[in-house]
């Protein structure tokens, strides 16, 4: 019987390591390499990506995305015309959406490393979700806005409450979701309407 395919698809080059979110997208990678035939999609301000991430053992095809800093700035403006997050608007790329679009009917699943990713899967309904929220951003988001002042405080409490409803789509647009912790676990499951 033959493996189910999956795209795993990354907000940022997995290597070289230089944070502990790296640390857990990469142990991600290696635990579903031994399930799937893992293809990844990683998104990169700049050309290091491609030369650290040439070779990923284990995996196949690993599409680049290059997206400049000035470039995902910009898209961050969106959030004017929109209720994504902020974060969300920063990572999401119509030309990014459009490759996935393309390859996405060769896999059998996705797995998205964060929600700065999900906007590009959230909607699709042919295929298995998977999601790693990492944090409860919106959490962090809650701390953050009660000791911000001025207009810190005005985006922390804008971004609070669009990471708090995105957390709610995300959890019902994937099949399946994870987190880091019990509190951030906890926090995302005690704001379900």
């Amino acid at each position: 019987m033959s493996r189910k395919r999956l795209l795993f698809i990354s907000s940022r080059p997995l290597f070289p390591i230089i944070g502990g979110d790296q640390i857990r997208t990469v142990q991600q990678l290696e635990f579903l390499k031994e399930k799937f035939d893992v293809d990844v999609l990683f998104i990169s301000p700049d050309n290091n990506g491609i030369v650290n991430n040439k070779d990923i053992e284990g995996v196949e095809n690993i599409f680049y995305v290059k997206v400049s800093k000035f470039k995902s700035i910009f898209q961050t403006v969106r959030f004017i015309f929109n209720r994504l997050p902020l974060q969300v608007n920063y990572y999401y790329n119509k030309s990014i959406a459009k490759k996935i679009d393309s390859i996405l009917p060769n896999y059998d699943c996705v797995f998205c490393n964060n929600i700065r990713t999900a906007e590009y899967v959230r909607e699709k309904n042919s295929l298995i979700k998977y999601l790693d929220f990492v944090d409860a951003i919106s959490m962090n988001y809650d701390k953050a806005r009660r000791e911000a002042k001025g207009l810190k405080k005005l985006i922390y409490e804008i971004d609070y409450r669009r990471c708090r409803s995105y957390e709610q789509q995300c959890l019902v647009a994937f099949d399946s979701c994870a987190v880091i912790s019990d509190v951030d676990n906890q926090y995302i499951l005690s704001c379900q309407k």
